[in-house]
């Protein structure tokens, strides 16, 4: 199921609508494709080094923004240096990999929901907390999303986190500026657009949790976070069951069918070569240099999530 990128199923004809959705058609992104390409090529401080199908994607991200589309380009390269611990050393097969997927379970589920977007689903978290190590999820995370970026096409994504095993160790332990800076990476660096995350099995810490909601995600997206009790089927007003794991009430097929499948569907040079391409700051045009938006000296406190 996973040979030769095969994992992700993208239909032709869910591509069609995800353009039908964002009013584009074949002809317009080739051409926006190559004027993106060209002016690529015209950045001093950025690499070139990006598929067609990469500059592609990343416009249907960005809702066909010109704009945002460079904006994301440069992120893209720039916030290596900002995020190493994110965005660099990306290794599959270094220990502490497999040590992280044995802790926690992570997927994104290989179908897309009726409307076109991707489903994300944590789960099986180890109850010991000293096991989970927030860092290398968030490195892993990013890595998922370097999958995604060459090879997806959908609207954006759904996040659904099994809190059953979820305690106030977890709570205590959770690094707020990590979650921060992954939803920075997340909507700037890949342009992904998150329509809802959905938190099952939320009874017991479900308090703690949005506490970590409300200082950790901008408020933008607090207002797209939305809680499940345990043995209620309400989850399933947002998400349809072929999309869901069978552990969490769906029909998808088991948890061990889908975690950490995606990135199989890459090489680990694959990744590790993505560190050679980032921007080359000194090389960056003087009018370039909006501490807000670009670089690694700024906050990114201009770009919102769409």
């Amino acid at each position: 199921m996973t040979d030769n990128g095969k994992y992700l199923v993208i239909t032709p004809e869910e591509v069609a609508y995800v353009r039908e959705q964002l009013g584009t058609n074949e002809e317009d992104i080739k051409t926006s494709v190559t004027s993106l390409r060209e002016w690529l090529r015209m950045q001093p401080h950025l690499p070139d080094a990006v598929d067609d199908s990469v500059i592609e994607r990343m416009y249907i991200n960005c809702k066909c923004s010109m704009e945002k589309v460079k904006l994301g380009l440069d992120a893209y390269f720039s916030l290596k240096h900002k995020f190493p611990e994110l965005l660099m050393n990306r290794d599959a097969e270094s220990s502490e990999f497999p040590f992280a997927m044995e802790h926690f379970k992570m997927m994104i589920m290989p179908r897309l929901t009726k409307d076109a977007y991707r489903v994300h689903v944590w789960t099986a978290v180890d109850e010991d907390s000293t096991n989970i190590i927030w860092p290398l999820y968030g490195k892993i995370v990013t890595g998922a999303l370097e999958v995604l970026l060459a090879k997806d096409y959908s609207l954006g994504d759904v996040i659904i986190f099994d809190l059953a095993n979820v305690n106030a160790g977890h709570i205590v332990r959770a690094d707020i500026n990590l979650i921060r800076n992954l939803e920075l990476c997340y909507k700037t660096a890949y342009r992904r657009r998150l329509k809802g995350v959905h938190l099952v099995n939320a009874s017991k810490i479900l308090h703690s949790a949005m506490k970590i909601v409300k200082l950790a995600l901008s408020e933008k997206l607090q207002k797209r976070v939305f809680a499940h009790l345990p043995g209620s089927t309400t989850l399933f007003d947002y998400v349809q069951p072929d999309c869901v794991p069978d552990e969490l009430g769906g029909t998808a097929g088991p948890v061990d069918n889908f975690s950490y499948k995606l990135l199989e569907v890459v090489n680990r040079e694959w990744l590790l070569e993505k560190d050679k391409y980032m921007s080359d700051e000194s090389k960056r045009p003087a009018e370039n240099h909006n501490g807000d938006i670009y670089g690694i000296a700024g906050s990114f406190k201009k770009l919102s999530v769409d």
